[in-house]
């Protein structure tokens, strides 16, 4: 049990800090290799927000564990819009500060809700088949190349300049953090499944998910005090697209028979129903503030917050 708890602590420790580090190196590396601000803020940091969940779905795929993966994929996205969002939210309304969202957002709504869909129809049918992989990865694909076009024509004539040296091999080391710390969450886990049998789907939608989106957590609260709502919401919006179409194809990959003919989809319905509801106020309250600059509101944030503790429920 000391075990589990050290490993688990740990790993969220080693996350908090090299996720902030891979993202950093990883917009540098962007920047250095000429990409448009545009396309580093849709793709290159929501990579790095994703990178947790894309490790420890990697690592419990390994093990056959597919229920732990579908909770991680699924509470990670209901974490960074309920709690993170939520979080900021809260934060925004208590200072009784306004907020605006960039017209330019709308495009980026309508595909998070178009992944969402996407995401629900394959976790019905059998998301641990090679073909799923195939359509999500082809999807992403097919978005990556949406961002760069638009990049492309909204990319400005302004010199990003690099100012940190070796920045190729600072990310490196910083995605070798954070597998390490990805592979301690998962062992951590796996400790406390076998300790308490609590459940594959439990164990990854609260210690997985939440541990993984702890460091989006921290950092969203930080721009919400800066100002900077903007941020927050296009990088979740980014981070959800990047896990539904990404982390949920990775499972696919290893074309585990055993995950695939003990799928039941009738376990999920509730969680993916909360997870479409969540995603749709979500949208359409991010959608009214890109035409008119609101009040944050304190009833909505407590919505988004209670909403994660009401899908616990569900998830044991």
């Amino acid at each position: 049990m000391i075990i589990a708890f050290t490993a688990i602590t740990l790993g969220i420790s080693l996350i908090w800090v090299s996720a902030e580090k891979l993202e950093k190196y990883s917009v540098l590396t962007a920047q250095k290799f000429g990409l448009s601000p545009f396309f580093i803020g849709s793709t290159v940091i929501a990579f790095g927000t994703s990178a947790p969940e894309m490790l420890t779905t990697f690592f419990v795929s390994l093990e056959g564990k597919g229920t732990m993966v579908i909770g991680n994929v699924i509470g990670s996205n209901v974490a960074n819009l309920s709690l993170v969002f939520g979080s900021m939210l809260l934060v925004v309304s208590l200072r009784k500060l306004t907020i605006k969202q960039e017209s330019s957002i709308k495009r980026d709504l309508l595909i998070l809700i178009t992944s969402s869909i996407l995401v629900w129809i394959i976790i019905a049918i059998n998301p641990f088949h090679i073909i799923s992989s195939m359509v999500l990865f082809a999807s992403l694909f097919l978005v990556i190349a949406f961002w760069y076009k638009n990049g492309k024509k909204n990319e400005t004539d302004n010199k990003l300049t690099i100012s940190e040296s070796n920045v190729l091999m600072k990310l490196s080391l910083s995605l070798i953090a954070l597998v390490f710390a990805a592979w301690l969450i998962t062992k951590g886990a796996n400790l406390i499944l076998e300790e308490f049998n609590l459940g594959e789907l439990f164990i990854g939608y609260t210690v997985l998910a939440i541990g993984t989106s702890l460091p989006e957590i921290a950092a969203s609260i930080s721009l919400a005090l800066k100002g900077r709502y903007e941020t927050v919401s296009g990088t979740l919006i980014g981070s959800n697209i990047f896990n539904g179409l990404c982390v949920l194809a990775i499972p696919g990959l290893f074309m585990n028979q055993e995950m695939s003919l003990g799928w039941s989809y009738h376990e999920w319905s509730w969680l993916m129903l909360i997870l479409f509801v969540i995603t749709f106020v979500f949208a359409s309250y991010i959608l009214s503030i890109s035409r008119k600059e609101r009040k944050a509101s304190l009833i909505l944030s407590m919505l988004f917050l209670s909403s994660y503790f009401i899908s616990l429920y569900f998830a044991y």
